[in-house]
């Protein structure tokens, strides 16, 4: 298969990348609730928390990775520059409406200052230990399924929340959609893994048997729920390309 734009031969190359992109997102997603997401850029308590909350993967790798304890500092630098910047400007974006804009800028600047500075710093070469270098796939694995897991709902729920039902008024439990989607992306990124390409239908007959009722009862609701379960098997699939094509 011809490779558009997948990236990993450079992943492969440079697995410290793998595990300070992998730290990243665990401490931007899945350490962070969203009360703290929401609170972090007006109140300035919450976000030193949440500052407090990425370096704390960023320690345990200098812990294990010594050598490299500056470039995981400035990486922790630049991340506290650029979330003190969004709380200062925060009046603006609320102002404009520029709450898209302001996080994906906020990620993509993220993951800029990673790159630069292990270039700058160590000129895309990195003696790595044995551990780290054998056990690549497992990261790499790690960090498929954690960008494919809480980003995506918060992705999701960004650019597609105005396409939601406004007439539910069954009961249901709060969080249930969204650790569905977790799930259901969570097993598609496993079979992708595998190799076990068929177990991808499997998930998604199970999911539209629980919702079956629904779905022909109501034609907002089916169209919600066909945009949510093909937005999740398209970022499945951009992930995976990136990471293993």
């Amino acid at each position: 298969m011809t490779n558009f734009i997948g990236l990993s031969d450079f992943f492969m190359q440079h697995p410290l990348i793998v595990l300070t992109l992998l730290a990243h997102v665990l401490a931007d997603f899945q350490l962070q609730s969203q009360k703290m997401a929401d609170l972090k850029v007006r109140d300035l308590k919450v976000l030193i928390r949440h500052l407090a909350l990425v370096f704390l993967p960023l320690l345990i790798l200098a812990v294990f990775l010594p050598a490299y304890s500056l470039f995981f500092a400035l990486v922790w630098i630049s991340h506290a520059a650029i979330d003190l910047l969004k709380y200062r400007l925060n009046a603006l974006v609320v102002r404009q409406r520029w709450h898209k804009a302001a996080f994906l800028l906020d990620q993509i600047l993220h993951t800029v200052f990673i790159l630069l500075f292990y270039f700058l710093l160590l000129g895309g070469k990195a003696n790595l230990p044995n551990w780290l270098t054998e056990r690549y796939q497992l990261f790499q694995a790690l960090l498929f399924l954690a960008l494919t897991g809480k980003p995506v709902n918060i992705l999701f729920k960004l650019f597609f929340s105005k396409y939601q039902a406004g007439d539910n008024h069954e009961e249901t439990i709060a969080g249930a959609g969204a650790m569905i989607g977790i799930l259901e992306r969570l097993m598609m990124g496993l079979s992708l893994i595998f190799g076990q390409f068929t177990s991808i239908g499997l998930v998604f007959t199970a999911k539209s048997i629980a919702r079956y009722n629904k779905i022909s009862e109501s034609q907002s609701f089916a169209e919600y729920y066909l945009i949510g379960s093909l937005f999740s098997m398209i970022s499945v699939l951009l992930v995976y390309a990136l990471l293993y094509w």
